[in-house]
């Protein structure tokens, strides 16, 4: 947290930079935040060091390389953006071009080209440029969520220049490519396509976000099963358990006093067995559960890519993805069910020298029995 002798204070709403509510927060290792905008002008004052400083706390933060202008863009999305702080802004979106003159005017369009909200008077003028006449405009809170948004800008934009969209396929490479990245470094390269050709000639990534679909869906059920199952297995080792207790009641009746003996006995190792399955039950549950919640992520994130995307992001989007996963490999949890019996033994014990045929048969009561896990066929 800042203190009061310094001039930039830290302020749970707004930007410690600009003044203004967050827009696209970045989280620095220090755990303070500012407007992506905001940690570029940061970030750009220190070019040609290797590490820069966090303007609250002054806490240094070190680069993988010296900063240059043209690697700013890229240094700042590698800090993932402070969602928390991002949903405020999201529940009362404002104009972004409005708000570069100092006015809050609630937005109530969304560019899904441009990524920006913007009011209605901007929205018309927007569509008014020849460059921006196809762009794809909805009502702000039909937007896509934050982390949507950022994860289609990140396919858009070209790693090597942050800011330059990415529109060509290097096939020399397998490589995706922006204009720059095109005249310099595959200036060489034999087969170099514009993305949008390829998508028109090349359909087969259709057919792959179908079996990825697919696969998630299948993924999915399986990983359902799985914890619908858990989840009724201590009810199961309890009937079980019931059962058991029956069993040993029967007994109880022929032999009252050994086999009070007998069923303590019994109970104290059952219950040593049934704590086994019981623990293990648990750690397979939250294991599945935690697979299920990934796997919904990705469903949910796969959908949202389609919904929202153009077809660019989605050919990159699908281009992320693993090309052939083994739904089994990648998300089968083996589930082997178990349960708890009582094994008559076989060979009982034999009466020695001055032992009566009672204290055999008392004997033989104590270890007519014994608790065991096997697995169900």
């Amino acid at each position: 947290m800042a203190t009061n002798k310094e001039s930039i204070a830290e302020n749970d709403s707004k930007c410690s930079i600009c003044k203004f509510i967050f827009w696209y927060p970045r989280i620095l290792p220090c755990k303070h935040s500012f407007c992506h905008v905001c940690l570029c002008g940061v970030i750009k004052r220190n070019e040609g060091s290797s590490a820069f400083l966090c303007p609250l706390c002054q806490a240094s933060t070190n680069t993988d390389a010296p900063i240059s202008t043209e690697s700013t863009e890229i240094l700042v999305t590698k800090f993932r953006v402070n969602v928390a702080l991002q949903s405020p802004l999201e529940r009362r979106c404002v104009c972004r071009v409005c708000k570069t003159d100092i006015k809050d005017v609630i937005a109530t369009l969304y560019c899904m080209n441009c990524c920006e909200h913007m009011c209605s008077v901007c929205g018309e003028i927007h569509t008014k440029y020849k460059q921006m006449a196809n762009h794809l405009l909805c009502r702000s809170k039909d937007a896509p969520p934050p982390n949507v948004r950022n994860l289609l800008q990140e396919l858009r934009f070209c790693p090597s220049h942050g800011t330059e969209n990415l529109e060509y396929i290097c096939y020399d490479h397998d490589q995706p490519c922006c204009n720059k990245c095109a005249i310099t470094s595959h200036r060489k390269c034999e087969k170099v396509m514009l993305i949008s050709d390829v998508i028109k000639s090349d359909k087969s990534y259709e057919a792959s976000v179908k079996e990825w679909k697919e696969m998630i869906d299948n993924a999915l059920k399986r990983v359902s099963a799985l914890c619908s199952h858990l989840k009724k297995e201590p009810s199961r080792i309890s009937n079980r358990h019931e059962n058991i207790k029956t069993q040993l009641n029967e007994i109880k009746s022929a032999v009252n006093q050994e086999l009070e003996s007998l069923r303590k006995t019994v109970e104290r190792a059952f219950t040593e067995e049934k704590s086994k399955i019981l623990t293990s039950t648990d750690e397979s549950l939250r294991d599945a559960t935690a697979k299920m919640t990934d796997i919904q992520h990705k469903k949910e994130e796969l959908e949202c890519v389609l919904s929202n995307g153009d077809d660019v992001q989605k050919y990159l989007y699908m281009r992320n993805q693993p090309k052939c996963v083994d739904a089994d490999a990648a998300w089968q949890t083996v589930f082997t069910q178990k349960r708890i019996i009582l094994h008559n033994r076989s060979c009982l014990s034999r009466c020695k020298d001055k032992q009566t045929l009672l204290d055999c048969v008392l004997a033989d009561i104590k270890s007519l029995v014994e608790v065991k896990q096997e697995i169900c066929k």
